[in-house]
């Protein structure tokens, strides 16, 4: 059995993690059941880590910060 749901919008976001701004693109689809569900594709693009033994998500500063500069210098 497959599952589908309708996408109907996506937005760019910036959201904040321990004072450490991150920005990507979300889906929006109706009735999830959490307010906001981060992908492999976003951990893997700020390097995002789970520690399961103290339920919590670390990020690098460093890396979110290089990230940040190198999109700055896109625009």
């Amino acid at each position: 059995m497959q599952l589908f749901m309708k996408i109907n919008h996506t937005t760019q976001l910036d959201f904040y993690h321990e004072e450490v701004r991150l920005s990507d693109e979300f889906l929006v689809l109706p009735q999830l059941s959490e307010e906001a569900i981060i992908g492999a594709a976003t951990m893997q693009k700020w390097r995002l880590k789970l520690d399961f033994e103290n339920d919590r998500v670390i990020v690098d500063p460093r890396v979110a910060k290089l990230i940040q500069i190198n999109l700055i210098k896109r625009d």
